[in-house]
């Protein structure tokens, strides 16, 4: 008898296992930190509240006034019956916030290489090219890549390489000739001097792109990238597209799309306007009656959901690897 195939399904199970009481342990540990959070907010809400009422019993029915402060009270309402999801909005905020970038030290690294290269290669080209406008026509590609030159003190050294070659293959064109600002002589080649032969914005913009994809080194993801997905995510805060979107190389037909709970008219949007292939609960509170309205709609609209009870991008990602690719293969053999 092969004893692998025995004990393979246990440890599977004891694995699995580890795994949930680690993360039990995480989302009792950030519950608690949100419970003194709400400690602090509810009674400055609670607060507010009774001021108003106070207010609005002063004041005459007909008063202009009155209507901006039960607007006001029905906001503070709304805030007190779920004030958990807006202290873990801060928490979210702040793990995301301080969540480690691994590679942080090799990209750095990559763009000085990069850079170095660069300026070795500008100078290198500059030499061997004699035509004006053909040396000119360089001022494209150091104003793409300006923002690496000035990282790494390397603006001032580039552009005097330009300017220095320029000089030299037409004396005679005093226009070269220009003072010490080296970004507005930069800029001024750019835009004055090369037209025929000058980069449009879009393909600056372009360059840019596959420079930066190549530079910040993304992690790949599993997520299809042959249809377009449209993912809508509650809880949690928005900083967490911004992260994910800095960390891994998704899809360009992926749409995520952050929902904020105080916003019913957004909420409607999600329902009426897109289609919804998954929404996301990235939240500690993933049965909150607030995401439970709204799992009721998306069963009733046939819309898939998924909960993340994390604030770490890992889950998030991993999810959303498994739901989209599950999705896809459904739509694909499945006949939807």
């Amino acid at each position: 008898m092969n004893l692998r195939t025995l004990f393979e399904p246990i440890d599977r199970v004891i694995v699995q296992a580890k795994s949930y009481i680690h993360e039990q342990d995480i989302r009792k540990s950030n519950v608690a930190i949100i419970e003194k959070k709400v400690e602090e907010i509810r009674p400055e809400l609670e607060k507010r509240r009774n001021e108003l009422v106070i207010l609005l019993e002063q004041i005459d029915p007909d008063d202009e006034i009155k209507a901006r402060l039960e607007e006001s009270l029905n906001q503070i309402i709304g805030y007190l019956e779920h004030v958990e999801l807006i202290a873990e909005k801060e928490l979210a905020f702040e793990i995301i916030d301080q969540e480690e970038d691994e590679n942080d030290d090799i990209k750095k690294e990559l763009r000085e290489k990069y850079i170095r290269l660069q300026v070795a290669r500008l100078e290198e080209q500059l030499r061997d090219t004699n035509s004006f406008f053909e040396v000119a026509d360089f001022a494209n590609e150091i104003w793409a890549d300006f923002d690496l030159f000035e990282e790494f003190n390397r603006d001032e050294v580039v552009v005097q390489l330009l300017v220095d070659r320029m000089n030299e293959t037409n004396a005679k064109n005093t226009e070269t000739r220009m003072g010490r600002d080296l970004r507005k002589t930069l800029e001024h080649i750019r835009l004055n001097l090369v037209k025929s032969s000058a980069w449009s914005d879009e393909d600056v913009r372009e360059y840019q792109a596959e420079r930066d994809l190549k530079l910040k080194q993304l992690k790949p993801v599993k997520i299809p990238d042959n249809r377009n997905f449209y993912v809508s995510i509650f809880g949690g805060g928005p900083e967490v597209l911004k992260k994910i979107n800095d960390v891994y190389a998704l899809p360009s037909r992926l749409n995520i799309e952050w929902i904020d709970i105080d916003k019913p008219e957004v909420i409607e949007n999600m329902f009426r306007l897109t289609k919804q292939d998954l929404v996301v609960f990235y939240s500690m509170f993933p049965k909150h009656p607030k995401f439970l309205e709204i799992k009721d709609r998306l069963v009733e609209n046939g819309i898939p959901y998924s909960d993340v009870i994390s604030f770490g991008t890992v889950k998030l990602l991993k999810v959303l690897e498994d739901e989209l690719i599950q999705i896809s293969f459904q739509n694909q053999f499945g006949g939807k």
